[in-house]
């Protein structure tokens, strides 16, 4: 078959590793050792590891080392101001009201974002009546006791900031470069920073990272594959296939899929079937290039190091695009033909968006799918087999970071 091999009706030119094993999981290489949240990539592209680091570091010193001496020559201008004792007393008043106006601007926002906008309802009637509690600034005693608990820790916030001294704004308002060097350890002292600590700290957002970190991630990275290989091992076939029949029987909608082809341009909720891990995934596609193509990105994409981990290694979800494309051995559908991407450029090609680093796609947001989406995940099959890290119907990074779902791995606690 001209070297490749045909799976749901995709082309597999290397079915030698077209299942996941502990040997193709967490690869060094240049792909695997990319800085996930480097945005300006585009820099760097046509250049090998050490030249785009080096060439990142030579930038990185130039722009971040004369940033710092100026601000840091600010700050100690600004430190000597406040030895005059009324000057002092203006500023610190100042600082407190801007704390605490910013800190009831975070609560707020953060209601909004988090509460508000959730698919949960349970989250949202919370967000509603902690809106009210946060526009009367009280509680009184129908409130139950998660909101005053969440209202009374945000009161002791503002009691703390009303409590800061010039110590705590000197502390606030110094160089980020240099609280950074402090933190990393408490016994350096002083405003120089030794160079070898600065190019430490550089090359942390550099293009590539270092043979050093990769090499750490990827241990972290395989003590949480075997740990999911192991939890893999316990969960229940019986129960998986028993929840998958009676999913079909409650959405007579989904069909199962023979030939991916049929879906190269149709939208719609999928459903990807792991049965040698007793796995699920549920996801939604508007691609013009339909479920077909959504599928084999999965398929096909390579997780760098520093993705494979959501959260802490003892109870992260491995993520559906570190399996291979014979590790799925069922797919479902629910076409969608309706919902289609609408935001193209000029030659009618998907438009693009830089997202953690990474163009993206721009899709049309409809609530339909979304919420299809975080019902599915929600209630259809059991955590234990469902390998989706986050809720579903999400719009951004930070939802999906909030709704991130862990899961209690095999010796999770040595």
């Amino acid at each position: 078959m001209s070297g490749y091999e045909l799976h749901f009706g995709c082309r597999i030119y290397h079915p030698e590793n077209a299942k996941l094993t502990r040997e193709n999981y967490a690869e060094i290489n240049k792909r695997t050792r990319r800085n996930s949240f480097f945005s300006n990539r585009s820099i760097f592209k046509d250049m090998e590891i050490d030249e785009a680091n080096e060439c990142y570091w030579d930038m990185f010193k130039k722009y971040k080392l004369t940033d710092y001496f100026k601000e840091m020559e600010n700050f100690l201008s600004y430190r000597e101001k406040l030895k005059d004792g009324d000057y002092r007393k203006v500023e610190l008043s100042l600082f407190i009201e801007q704390q605490i106006s910013q800190r009831i601007k975070d609560e707020e926002w953060h209601n909004d974002l988090f509460f508000l906008n959730s698919l949960d309802p349970i989250k949202k009637e919370f967000g509603k009546k902690y809106k009210k509690i946060l526009e009367n600034n009280s509680i009184d005693d129908s409130c139950d006791d998660e909101l005053k608990i969440k209202f009374q820790k945000y009161q002791q916030d503002l009691k703390r900031i009303n409590e800061y001294g010039i110590s705590d704004m000197l502390w606030l308002k110094s160089p980020a470069l240099w609280k950074e060097w402090i933190c990393d350890d408490s016994n350096n002292q002083g405003f120089e920073i030794p160079d070898d600590w600065f190019k430490e700290y550089a090359m942390r957002s550099a293009p590539y990272y270092t043979e050093e970190k990769c090499k750490s991630l990827q241990e972290r990275a395989l003590k949480n594959f075997d740990a999911n290989m192991e939890y893999f091992k316990l969960l229940d076939s019986i129960k998986f296939n028993t929840e998958i029949e009676t999913f079909l029987k409650e959405h007579p909608k989904f069909e199962f899929v023979d030939d991916l082809r049929k879906y190269k341009t149709t939208s719609g909720v999928y459903i990807l079937i792991l049965d040698e891990y007793k796995q699920i995934y549920i996801g939604i596609t508007r691609s013009k290039n339909g479920a077909k193509g959504r599928i084999q990105s999965h398929w096909s994409n390579t997780m760098p190091l520093d993705r494979l981990i959501w959260g802490h290694e003892s109870y992260s979800l491995l993520s559906i695009d570190s399996f291979k494309a014979y590790d799925t051995t069922r797919i479902l559908f629910e076409p969608h033909p309706e919902f289609q991407e609408i935001a193209v450029d000029e030659n009618g090609n998907p438009r693009k968006e830089l997202f953690l680093g990474k163009m993206c796609n721009v899709w049309k947001i409809d609530e339909y799918l979304k919420t299809e989406e975080y019902e599915l995940i929600q209630n259809s099959f059991s955590e234990e087999f469902l390998c989706n890290r986050c809720d579903g119907g999400g719009s951004s990074f930070i939802e999906a970071v909030i709704s991130r779902k862990e899961r209690r791995l095999p010796n999770n606690d040595k």
